[in-house]
Order: C-alpha cells, then sequence, then structure tokens
C-alpha cells in the first residue's frame, strides 16, 4: 500500500470516533494533522488528502428497507450486550486495515437487521427460517454476508454453509473471501499441507477458532475423506464452515457424511440440536426449482433435502435479481421423498423466502444499471441520466454470427470485428491513464463475451492476442498506425467522456480528471506491455486448443503489482467470477431473461477514480432490453419500498412482482411454469415506445393513417402563442385503440396482452371511451397531411434526438421517453402549471379514462440512414387512469420474443472438464 493509501486509511480509522453529524472542516483538519505527525507521509500532498476524504465521507448508503412475515419476532437488542461479538470485531479491523473508507457502520447496521431477521441460535427446539437479501450486482454482497456469519456465529450458529455458484473459480474464489473475513487462515494450506498460514482477520486476536471442511484450492470442494481427516464435531465447541459450488455430486456427499451423524426422528432423519446457517450466492442461479411439485429438479431437491436433514436451520439466498425466486410456490408436497445415492430422505419445503426480505441499496459510488443505462420512472417522476459510456457494437457478422448452432460451429473466424479492435485500444488507453491516476498497481480488467463454445472462446482468444501482441511492438517501436489511432481515440472520445461524466456523476471522484496527451502517451509502453490475454472456460485438456493460456485468474497472486488482463470467455465470465478492476467490455451474447440480463452485466460495480474510462461496447437490441429491464426493476423496487412502509410481507410482494406489466418476460419459462397462468394489471401505468426497426416504419405509418381515417373532426389544441400543438379526440371507442394497437410493430412490448386486458376491461364496462391525441410541432422542419373522415390538416413532425443503428431507431438510453408532461394531460381540464408526475396520477384518476397519444417523428434522411424520408416514425404512449375496479388479465407465460432465447448458443463450457 503506498503512503497516499496508508494516510487515507489511517485519517477514516481516526474519523470513525465521529458521527456524521458531528464531522466538519475543523474536525477533517485536525485529524489530517494528526495523521502528518506521524512518521512516513513525506510524499502525501495534504490538499490531495482532503479532496480524497471529503469525496469519500460523501459516499452515503440508503436505508434498507424490509418485508417480514408476522410471526417474525426481534430478538437481538435483548440479548446483544450478553454476547460477546469477536469475530465481527476482527471483521471490523479487518475492513478498516483493508480500506479506510469502507462503509463498515452501514455493513453493521445492515447485518444486524438481517441477523435479527434469523432465529436465535440459542432456541430450543425444532425451528426452520426461510429469507432472502436483495443486493444488486456487483456491489459487494459478498462482503455483506461475511459479516453476517462472523455475527452469527458470535450468537450461536455453529454450522456455515456457502452454497457458490455453479463453477470452480466462484467457488474457489469465494472461499479465499471466506478465508480472509471469516476463517483467519488460508483453507489450502491448512487442508491440504497441516500449515497454518494466518490472512485477514487471523491477523487478530480472537478466542474462537473456525475450521473448513472446504479449501480454496480448485479441487477444494467438499470430500468426504478429507471431511472425515478434518475430524472437527460438527456442533461441537468450535464452528465449522463450508464452501460448496451447486453441484449434483458435491450435495449428495455431503449430505450423506452429515446423515451418518442424524437421528431417526418421528420417521425422518434428523441432525439434532446444531444451529445451521445457509447463505446461498446467487440463489436465483440453480437452485429455483425449474420443475413441477413433484418433479423436483436435482439442485433444487437436494438442497431442500440438505435443510430438511436439520431440526434448526436458517436458509438465506443472496441475489441481485430475485424474479424467479419470487415465482417459487408457497405450496410443497410434505410427503416428498428422495433418494440420495441408495439412502431415502425427505425433500422438505421449498425456498421460498417466506419469513422476510431485505432490500439492500447501494452505496452512492455504486454504477449500477440505472447509472449506465438512465431510467426515467413516470409514476413518481424519478429519472437519472445515462452515463455516456456505451458504444455500439453492430458489425459482428460475418465474423461472429449472431447465432452459433450446429450448422456453423465449426466456421471458425479468421478476424474479429473492428469494434473489437477499438475497444481492446480502448483498453489500453484506460490502463495508461489510470497509471497518471495512481492505479498503476491496480488491477485492471477487460472482458470479451462473444460465444458460448469453447472452441470460439478459443479462437477469440488468440485473434485477440495475435492483435493485442501487434500493437505492443508498434507502441514500442513507435511504427504503424496504432499510435494515430490511439490519440484519435483519445481526443474523439475519452477527453469529452471524461468531462460529461465529471459533471454528472452522482458523487464527487476527485481522481476523475482530463489528461493531455503527451501524458498519456509517455504511459503507453508501461500500459501496454503488463496486458494479457487468458482464455476463462471449463475446458483443461488443451491438446485440441490454440490459445493455451486457460489458467485461472488470480488476483490475489499479483496484489502488489496489480493484474492486466484481457478474458474471452462464455457463462464463467457472464455469471461467474468477478473481473477486478473491470473496465472495458464487449458483450454481444443475447438472452431473454431479465435475471440473467442482469447478472451478465459485470460492468455494474465500484469504479473509484476511472468510471469515466468505463466502455461497454455492445448491440442497440442488448442495450433497449437492458433499457427496459431497469425501467422495471427501479418501478419494482419502489414497489418494495412502498410495501415496506405499509408493513406487507413477501407473499404480497410475490403477487406484486406477478402482476407487475415491465415482468412480462422476468426469468426462464421453465422457472415460471410454462403452463402456469400470470395475471397483469395496468391501472395508473405509462407504456411507451422507445425503440423503431426500420423496416417496419412503413407500416407503422400506414396503421397510423388507417386509424386517424376512421376519427371524427378533432379538437384543436392550441399553445400560448395560439398556434395548434395537439389534435384531440375524446370519448373514443376503446376498439379504435385496440385495432391500433394489435397492427402495431414493435419488439419490446407485449400489445397482444394489453389488447387482451382492454378487452377484459371492456367486458365490465371499464376502459371502454379514450382520448386520442396526436403532437405537433408547430416549427417544424418537415410536414405531412393527414386525413380523418370528413377533413385533413397538415401537421408539423416533431424533431427528436433519436439514435440509430444499422436496423433500429431509438430514443437515447438517458431519455427513453417519448411522452413529454404536456402529453400526459392534454385532455384534461386543468390550468395549473408545473404539475409533478404525481398530481398527474392523480387527475387521471378523478378524469378516469385512458389515453393514447401518437407522436409522429421526422424521419430526417440526413440523420437516419436506411429509411424513407417520406414516412415518419410513429411512437406513442399508453396512460391507464388509477381505477379501483380493475380486472386482472390472466395469461400463459410463453417467449416473448423468439429472438431471444435462453441459451441461444449450446455451450461447452463444462465447469469440472466433464
Amino acid at each position: 500500500m503506498n503512503q497516499f493509501e496508508s494516510a487515507r486509511n489511517i485519517a477514516h480509522v481516526l474519523l470513525a470516533k465521529y458521527s456524521k453529524e458531528e464531522l466538519n472542516t475543523d474536525i477533517l483538519q485536525t485529524e489530517i494533522n494528526n495523521v502528518f505527525k506521524m512518521n512516513g507521509f513525506d510524499k502525501v500532498d495534504r490538499d490531495d488528502l482532503i479532496i480524497q476524504l471529503e469525496a469519500d465521507l460523501n459516499i452515503y448508503s440508503g436505508k434498507a428497507t424490509q418485508l417480514v412475515e408476522k410471526d417474525v419476532k426481534p430478538w437481538l437488542s435483548d440479548v446483544k450486550s450478553s454476547v460477546k461479538w469477536e469475530l465481527w470485531d476482527r471483521y471490523k479491523l479487518h475492513l478498516r486495515a483493508k480500506d479506510g473508507s469502507f462503509p463498515v457502520d452501514s455493513v453493521d447496521d445492515l447485518t444486524d437487521k438481517i441477523l435479527d431477521k434469523c432465529v436465535n441460535p440459542k432456541t430450543k427446539g425444532s425451528w426452520d427460517r426461510r429469507g432472502m437479501v436483495v443486493g444488486n450486482v456487483q456491489s459487494g454482497k459478498t462482503a455483506n454476508y461475511t459479516g453476517l456469519i462472523n455475527k452469527a456465529t458470535d450468537a450461536g450458529y455453529k454450522l456455515i454453509i456457502v452454497i457458490a455458484g455453479i463453477h470452480n473459480s466462484l467457488r474457489s474464489q469465494t472461499q479465499l473471501r471466506v478465508d480472509e473475513g471469516y476463517i483467519g487462515r488460508k483453507s489450502s494450506d491448512f487442508i491440504m499441507r497441516q500449515k497454518n498460514v494466518k490472512v485477514g482477520v487471523g491477523n487478530y486476536a480472537c478466542d474462537t477458532e473456525i475450521y473448513s471442511y472446504t479449501s480454496s484450492d480448485n479441487k477444494g470442494d467438499f470430500n468426504r475423506s478429507i471431511a472425515s481427516r478434518i475430524n472437527v464435531p460438527i456442533g461441537g465447541k468450535s464452528p465449522t464452515v463450508l464452501v460448496i459450488k451447486k453441484n449434483k455430486s458435491i450435495l449428495e456427499n455431503l449430505i450423506l457424511w452429515l446423515n451418518q451423524f442424524a437421528s431417526d426422528v418421528n420417521g425422518e432423519r434428523k441432525l439434532m440440536d446444531v444451529p445451521m446457517l445457509v447463505i446461498d450466492d446467487e440463489a436465483d442461479n440453480a437452485s429455483v426449482n425449474s420443475g413441477t411439485q413433484y418433479d423436483v429438479r436435482t439442485i433444487n431437491r437436494l438442497i431442500r433435502t440438505l435443510l430438511n436433514l436439520f431440526n434448526q436451520n436458517t436458509f438465506i439466498g443472496y441475489t441481485a435479481t430475485p424474479y424467479a425466486n419470487l415465482y417459487i410456490p408457497s405450496s410443497w408436497s410434505e410427503d416428498l421423498e428422495t433418494y440420495v445415492k441408495d439412502v431415502k430422505l425427505n425433500v422438505g419445503e421449498d425456498l421460498f423466502p417466506r419469513d422476510f426480505i431485505v432490500n439492500i441499496p447501494p452505496p452512492s459510488n455504486y454504477v449500477g444499471a440505472a447509472q449506465v443505462f438512465g431510467f426515467e420512472n413516470e409514476n413518481t417522476g424519478e429519472s437519472a441520466e445515462g452515463l455516456d459510456i456505451i458504444r455500439f457494437a453492430e458489425d459482428q457478422e460475418p465474423w461472429i454470427p449472431k447465432k452459433i448452432n450446429k450448422h456453423n460451429a465449426e466456421d471458425l473466424p479468421d478476424d474479429v470485428p473492428e469494434t473489437l479492435k477499438e475497444a481492446i485500444k480502448a483498453f489500453i488507453l484506460t490502463n495508461a491513464m489510470r497509471r497518471l491516476r495512481g492505479h498503476g498497481n491496480k488491477h485492471s480488467s477487460m472482458l470479451v463475451h462473444v460465444a458460448l463454445r469453447v472452441l470460439w472462446i478459443d479462437r477469440v482468444a488468440w485473434l485477440v492476442n495475435e492483435i493485442l501482441r501487434g500493437y505492443k511492438n508498434q507502441i514500442k517501436s513507435g511504427q504503424g498506425n496504432i499510435l494515430y489511432d490511439l490519440e484519435e481515440i483519445f481526443y474523439d472520445d475519452f477527453t469529452p467522456t471524461t468531462k460529461e461524466v465529471k459533471n454528472n456523476i452522482s458523487y464527487n471522484d476527485p481522481k476523475i480528471r482530463t489528461h493531455t496527451w503527451d501524458e498519456v502517451k509517455k504511459e503507453l509502453i508501461a500500459a501496454v506491455t503488463k496486458i494479457e490475454v487468458r482464455a476463462v472456460h471449463g475446458l483443461k485438456r488443451t491438446g485440441s486448443l490454440e490459445y493455451h493460456r486457460i489458467e485461472e485468474i488470480d488476483y490475489d497472486a499479483h496484489k502488489e503489482v496489480g493484474l492486466s488482463v484481457i478474458a474471452v470467455g462464455g457463462n464463467k465470465l457472464a455469471r461467474g467470477i468477478t473481473l477486478e478492476g473491470l473496465s472495458v467490455s464487449y458483450y454481444l451474447r443475447t438472452t431473454r431473461m431479465y435475471d440473467s440480463l442482469m447478472q451478465m452485466g459485470r460492468w455494474f460495480g465500484y469504479r473509484p477514480g476511472y468510471a469515466d474510462l468505463c466502455r461497454l461496447y455492445t448491440t442497440s437490441q442488448l442495450i433497449n432490453w437492458y433499457r427496459h429491464v431497469t425501467m422495471a426493476t427501479e418501478e419494482m423496487r419502489n414497489d418494495f419500498d412502498e410495501m415496506a412502509a405499509n408493513n406487507m410481507v413477501p407473499k404480497d410482494y410475490q403477487l406484486k412482482v406477478r402482476t407487475h406489466p415491465g415482468m412480462l418476460m422476468v426469468t426462464s419459462l421453465t422457472k415460471m411454469r410454462e403452463h402456469e397462468k400470470i395475471q397483469v394489471g395496468f391501472s395508473g401505468k405509462l407504456i411507451q415506445t422507445f425503440g423503431f426497426n426500420k423496416s417496419e416504419i412503413t407500416a407503422n405509418y400506414n396503421d397510423f393513417k388507417y386509424l386517424i381515417s376512421r376519427l371524427p373532426e378533432p379538437e384543436l389544441k392550441t399553445n400560448s402563442k395560439g398556434a395548434v400543438n395537439f389534435l384531440l379526440w375524446k370519448d373514443m371507442n376503446s376498439n379504435l385503440v385496440i385495432d391500433f394497437i394489435s397492427t402495431y410493430r414493435n419488439s419490446y412490448h407485449r400489445f397482444d396482452i394489453i389488447k387482451s386486458y382492454i378487452e377484459k376491461q371492456n367486458q365490465h364496462d371499464l376502459l371502454d371511451q379514450w382520448s386520442i391525441a396526436i403532437s405537433l410541432n408547430t416549427s417544424p422542419k418537415k410536414s405531412i397531411k393527414l386525413n380523418w373522415a370528413n377533413g385533413q390538416i397538415d401537421v408539423g413532425l416533431s424533431d427528436r434526438n433519436l439514435g440509430q443503428t444499422a436496423d433500429e431507431i431509438f430514443v437515447p438510453a438517458n431519455k427513453r421517453a417519448i411522452l413529454f408532461k404536456e402529453h400526459k394531460v392534454v385532455d384534461l381540464n386543468t390550468t395549473k402549471k408545473s404539475l409533478s408526475e404525481k398530481d398527474i396520477r392523480e387527475y387521471r384518476k378523478r378524469y378516469g379514462k385512458p389515453l393514447l397519444v401518437i407522436v409522429p417523428m421526422n424521419p430526417d434522411p440526413e440523420k437516419y440512414e436506411g429509411i424513407s424520408n417520406e414516412e415518419p416514425i410513429i411512437g406513442f404512449g399508453l396512460m391507464f387512469p388509477i381505477f379501483e375496479s380493475e380486472k386482472k388479465f390472466e395469461y400463459a407465460a410463453r417467449p416473448l420474443n423468439p429472438e431471444f432465447e435462453e441459451e441461444p448458443q449450446q455451450s461447452d463450457d463444462k465447469a469440472d472438464d466433464e
């Protein structure tokens, strides 16, 4: 650790004794003076340290919200003073020593909240508790549950089991974190070599010794013979821990080993009075039953069997994408049995978090989906602009087909798209600029995820390495075009982006600053020399492969100097290992499930000092889906907070998720049960189009003209200058709207379900009368003629700043809105100015009628390629009023978009080289 970071950490330790309310400039100055009274900080700039500390202290976490079943009673405050919190205390010391700016107090509060929902381990008799903790992708869930298991052990839990993903690499990575933050020694040295090598919390005195049955070694997952050799009794004086992966044979072996300590109790095998805490990391992945109540899938069945083997257990699923977990049915068969090898055991209750759900908000310096893609919640008025770090990669053909299947699986590419070459150049620049910001010894990673098949991963890794080798040679020799290319990208992309991010980021980061090309150029050789390329897949036999650099990405082995790596991989990268210091992502794979999309967003997380240098290269199709998911997720978080404020329970939220119109394709259909009926409602909702396929513009324009031809003469609405800015029809029959949305072509909304929903309301004399409005531009660059039943008018087309790709035109990520506030009240008799979104919702509720607003937009040939300049782009919004007598519409779960597949490419990615 350099002098600056050491001074920063010490300052945080000194400032920790003050509450946030107490802190002021005088206190900050006093404690910084105390830092500089110590030796070893002669190279630290005082002003830089002050700026950094002010930025650190500006970082805050919101308040966690929770849904708790009524019979879950608090207990922690009653026993807190009598518990010796030695494991938690040393974990706190470790966190502060590792990073003085880490929000330890926030973790303390959150873990108290979660532990209080678990059963008090001192409680006698049988008990079973099911909960879930919802965080954000890459937001520090591991640090949270490591804190929780320290506190749980202090309180009296005797056995801790962490189930960590489906890949060896993720399990091993998690074990390292548990070694450092909980056990206090290197598990691999202790188990494999009988050496006691202290790490992390092991450097602090503690009377409690923790034993692990698993190790961080790549083959360190649970093994019955090793467990027997360790010979530490389950439930004895010393707490025990296992970190295992979600694997059939591992879970079966663990269950059979534990079963030898169990007894027959009322016809069931039970391991009595051993308080067990099970943490299911990435609880939505593999743990959720995708079968039926009686035909239970393997991993789900085995986790349930494991829990049922204990008469005292608490199960907590940690996830950032809880959608699949909330589709778990509450019902289950009490008679369901299973054979584990040849031993018959009871399966037990399903994994629905019936007792509690805790929603953890991220700190203000977290860069997540809302920060990357932007969102605008029409219901609350809350909005955020996305950071300007997205770059479109639409040139994958012919090198990397959108679908790799049996017909083209052998047609390996001989080159990569130009955008991937640009992304590699961006990564070189990022590394050079991070060196200028003092990050020369920090980890830096680039993700390349274009295929699942090992042969494709192997070939792309080989090609990327050859390209990088060429760039290295050019930079070192000063020959070739690379220096010119890098300079152009620096001026055209990085310099303006840094300024934009600096102005728009939601927190203060003093390290984000602009650089000169001369500064950057001097760092290029050192930056590019350090970069290496790794192929990340499960195949260990390399005889058939071209690229043999497949060893695990071991950041710990490079912690003193930092590892710079371009990781090319499939599932293990998309949903597995954490890439430290991830800055550039090149991502082409498609999936249509919300949870998979969000989990694959490895670019979310904390980017101290380099958020402006991050780049995401991907397709417009994926970007539009991420926007849709972001919006739906933000709305659901608001729903959660609102329900928490009203003291509602997990079952209530389950119903809310199942009926949320934004969740029409939330997860794998097998997890939802393909035959299952889903109910949706749109009361109080606004639906807007935001993506327009160029090939469908003509057809949508013709449908728009047909709608207008069926309407009577409109009311002409004028602006303050007397110019006509809206055509308005009131009290129109709903069939007109139904026919329009039925034929409108769009890839992002289920207009078939919206149509059926309106028809269902009509059966009950609801939503049968509509307002229809057309938005006009009073100072247009282009006009068209509209004809209704008995008249016509020239109307000006809206000029919007839309983005485009070869196939699509779309509303920018940081806007994502067709309708403005004036559109939403066009049919209301209100003169009130500065209406809030809440006001608009209230007015619409009183008016009681739905609204269709159509926005014809200028197809400017100078802006948009590949479309006719005669036919406007037709976008629209549907506003449904809040109405109490809504009739939910029920439909059978089925795919939304056939272009998105659950597994678009067959995977050869084997976790254990099977």
